[in-house]
């Protein structure tokens, strides 16, 4: 097999080549897992989302309407994902097979729900897995209701309104009384 010391010492350099090279990729894992993992325990709400299909262009448009509001996505391998869950104690995600992105918002909560609602909506092959909501577990079948949910602005439009609804009935009421009055 060798016929000289020459190709033991060559076979030999190129198999601890080898081990660096394996050991400073399982690094590189290891320090991307931890990264993630820091960004996913900070996140307000996270939406694993099955993206195959998607153009880049379609990919791109995607990322700036959720940066608009304040989140990310994040394209990885699933081992990463699955050692970023287990590193910030998030479990739960089970369906982690296929090409897989990974949402992250620290802003507001329901807003990257609507978004990636959006793109299910006009992309059948796009598909919700798994999703959390302030530390809550989502499964794929709640991900639909949450994006059904209104803003933060709307919610408190809605508030609002009611409020003033009150106040105006009120208004309404002691202006019938002060008209009908006799003086």
């Amino acid at each position: 097999m060798f016929n000289n010391i020459k190709d033991i010492l060559i076979v030999n350099a190129k198999i601890k080549l080898e081990v660096l090279i394996v050991k400073a990729i399982i690094q590189q894992k290891e320090t991307t897992s931890k990264a993630l993992a820091e960004k996913i325990s900070q996140a307000k709400s996270i939406i694993v989302f099955e993206y195959l299909g998607l153009t880049a262009k379609e990919l791109t448009s995607l990322r700036k309407k959720l940066h608009a509001v304040n989140a990310k996505i994040y394209v990885a391998k699933n081992n990463i994902y699955s050692r970023a869950f287990t590193i910030a104690k998030i479990e739960g995600f089970s369906s982690m097979q296929g090409p897989n992105a990974l949402l992250i918002a620290s802003g507001d909560e329901v807003a990257p729900f609507k978004e990636i609602y959006d793109i299910v909506k006009t992309h059948k092959f796009v598909k919700y897995k798994d999703g959390v909501l302030e530390s809550n577990h989502i499964a794929a079948s709640q991900l639909a209701q949450i994006a059904s949910i209104p803003g933060r602005e709307g919610l408190l439009s809605m508030l609002l309104s009611c409020l003033q609804a009150s106040i105006r009935n009120l208004a309404y009421g002691i202006q019938a009384i002060g008209e009908h009055k006799p003086q």
